[in-house]
């Protein structure tokens, strides 16, 4: 069984339509499962897979404004529900909120790594 890896990006924001079907194309290509967070700032990826880290690099070259990779990692199981080599495209915080709430641990783990929660238990 392949490792599953989890990429957090935040960038200034993502409106290029040009970028967005690059990382869809990668998300495929790899088998990752892709949430971002588009238009207004700020832009937010959020992957998992076994190809996580290499779809992080083409991301990566892309040159997005404000490039942060706030978390890579190796997890034990893929939390986020959606299918393999999808990406979900939203268009505000409160929708990304609301994806990230079906799954408590995602959810936590996002507030911490967006600095947006502590990490105490």
């Amino acid at each position: 069984m392949s490792q599953i890896y989890r990429v957090l990006i935040k960038t200034h924001h993502m409106t290029s339509r040009k970028k967005i079907l690059t990382i869809t194309k990668a998300a495929k290509r790899l088998s990752c499962s892709v949430v971002l967070k588009i238009r207004g700032p700020p832009g937010i990826m959020l992957a998992e897979g076994s190809g996580a880290l290499e779809w992080m690099e083409i991301v990566r070259k892309l040159r997005y404004k404000d490039y942060q990779l706030l978390k890579k990692e190796s997890v034990a199981e893929a939390r986020l529900n959606v299918p393999e080599g999808s990406v979900v495209e939203l268009s505000t915080m409160k929708e990304l909120g609301a994806l990230l709430a079906r799954d408590e641990v995602l959810l936590r783990w996002w507030k911490v790594c967006m600095g947006y929660q502590n990490d105490d238990p």
